[in-house]
């Protein structure tokens, strides 16, 4: 509805001051007048006004003590000075207080016409402040949402705790919208859109019952209409609208007015809902629902990637169970294998030791016996290689300098039957650099590596084992031989547990290299081969130096 320009004159001469009167309100203005100055600061007291115009010459007051009492209360409206003719610098002064026009009263009232003409402009120079003065606010409300948006889609990008994502989202989007509060639906994460629409986070105060885990059916309320159709909605009074849930105001006791509520989607598909509700400053708007839909689209990855993480947590958690508890049966049937293992390889050795001559002249029975303890040996090694890897796994050790040359010199001690069986040349260095390592591991890790190589290398096998102090601030260890070589596929395998050294003609079990590498990346080194078909293969582990 239109409401004209209401105007104060003040204006000493009655009789003109009727005269500015009706020629404004022919003009469509409402206009009240004042013949002095303590009158019109009086009246405009009681105002609003929309314009001033003042006379120069008033009684007590004149028309400049007007304009500086009246700036003095605030901003003016548009201020216009009526003076007479001559009076620049009176002009001048009026216009540093703050009047934005003037008009010179002549003799023969041409002003009284040029007066609403200088009214309109007044006006219309004042909408256009105004008119600017809000696109400058407008536009710096838009920047500062949009610096607030990168903010907190940086934020929540950083964010892989599922419960802190959403909690910051609900922070975020209610200060942005101004809104009273807001919550976040999400599918439920097993049976998606089948099952239900659960709330995981509310953020207003108005609750006499918490919301959280509240649950949705596919399609009920405003937020379960979102997430089915994959649409915003802008609802201005929820009550009246047919897909508002009342019963869920009627359990938490907060009473829904307008709401706004924006799908949160990932990868093309709906994931949950966001919703705003009951905004402070009117209702929600083209503008709110953009602002919304932008920030659900970082908070819907965020909480993709939360979820993504903790259901990566779960599983690893659980591994880990598995791991220990496999390690624990491993552990477990080791031990219980040991005796009887033991047992029998000992009655093999009695039997070729006390009844060889009675076996000789039987070469079948003889070979069985034989035959029973070598994998009765085999089984122990496996039975070893179990308990080790599993203390492997669980102990933790303390590192400290090792005396290479000693541990070298146990490691062959162990295998000086299959280096005399292979007639094995093994060639040592004159120094060892010293590293940091735990050495009943170590020695595993040499154990596995010249057993290997007395095994796969040539015939007869002449194995060199070196070290080099490398820049990186560890120390190569390593173990040559002058075999076949091995192909790169089967380098990429080798310490993979369960792969055997050689597929075709290996006798072993697979578990040796495996257990290198996790010793040796337990005690923080590292593992490797390089090897040329026909030229034979290097070995080498890494320790700290």
């Amino acid at each position: 509805m239109f409401t004209p320009p209401r105007i104060l004159c003040i204006e000493s001469d009655i009789s003109l001051a009727r005269l500015l009167q009706e020629r404004l309100e022919q003009a469509g203005y409402v206009v009240d007048v004042a013949s002095s100055g303590e009158e019109g600061l009086a009246q405009y007291a009681a105002g609003p006004y929309d314009v001033v115009a003042v006379d120069r010459d008033l009684p007590v007051h004149d028309g400049l003590e007007v304009i500086g009492l009246l700036a003095s209360q605030g901003p003016l409206p548009p201020t216009i000075l009526l003076t007479a003719p001559g009076d620049e610098r009176i002009v001048v002064e009026a216009m540093k207080l703050g009047a934005s026009d003037y008009i010179v009263k002549d003799t023969n009232g041409g002003y009284l016409e040029l007066l609403p003409c200088v009214i309109d402009q007044a006006l219309q120079r004042r909408r256009l402040a105004e008119e600017k003065q809000q696109a400058l606010e407008a536009l710096e409300r838009h920047n500062r949402n949009l610096a607030l948006l990168n903010q907190v889609g940086q934020s929540l990008t950083a964010t892989l705790d599922l419960q802190q994502a959403i909690d910051k989202l609900l922070q975020a989007v209610t200060e942005i919208v101004n809104a009273e509060g807001g919550s976040v639906w999400l599918w439920d994460e097993e049976k998606g859109r089948a099952g239900w629409l659960v709330c995981h986070a509310v953020l207003h105060h108005g609750l006499r019952h918490p919301m959280i885990n509240l649950r949705l059916s596919p399609g009920e309320g405003i937020a379960g209409w979102v997430a089915q159709n994959d649409k915003s909605a802008i609802v201005s009074y929820a009550p009246i609208d047919r897909r508002f849930t009342p019963n869920i105001d009627a359990r938490t006791g907060f009473h829904t007015t307008s709401l706004l509520a924006v799908p949160l989607r990932v990868r093309g598909s709906v994931i949950g809902v966001l919703e705003v509700v009951n905004k402070l400053d009117g209702v929600f708007t083209e503008d709110d629902r953009s602002l919304v839909e932008t920030l659900a689209a970082s908070a819907a990855i965020a909480i993709d990637n939360a979820r993504m993480v903790e259901e990566l947590r779960r599983q690893t958690v659980e591994q880990q169970v598995r791991t220990e508890e496999l390690d624990a049966f491993a552990h477990t049937v080791a031990h219980d294998l040991q005796t009887p293992l033991g047992v029998i390889i000992g009655y093999v050795d009695v039997l070729l030791e006390e009844y060889g001559s009675l076996l000789k002249e039987n070469e079948e029975a003889l070979n069985y016996v034989r035959m029973i303890g070598r994998n009765g040996r085999k089984m122990a090694n496996i039975i070893d290689e179990l308990l080790v890897l599993s203390e492997v796994r669980k102990k933790e050790v303390h590192s400290e300098p090792l005396n290479m040359a000693m541990v070298v010199a146990e490691a062959q001690q162990r295998l000086v039957h299959l280096i005399e069986e292979k007639q094995a040349e093994i060639i040592l260095p004159d120094m060892w650099p010293v590293s940091r390592g735990y050495a009943p591991w170590v020695e595993e890790v040499w154990v596995n590596y010249i057993s290997n190589a007395l095994k796969y290398g040539g015939q007869p096998p002449r194995i060199e084992l070196g070290a080099t102090v490398q820049d990186d601030g560890l120390v190569r260890y390593w173990v040559r031989d002058n075999g076949p070589g091995i192909s790169p596929a089967e380098q990429e395998r080798l310490f993979a547990p369960f792969t055997q050294l050689n597929s075709v003609r290996a006798g072993g079990h697979g578990l040796g290299l495996s257990i290198v590498r996790r010793i040796v990346e337990k005690l923080n080194g590292k593992v490797g081969v390089e090897s040329e078909s026909g030229k034979g293969s290097t070995f080498w582990f890494a320790l700290p130096a």
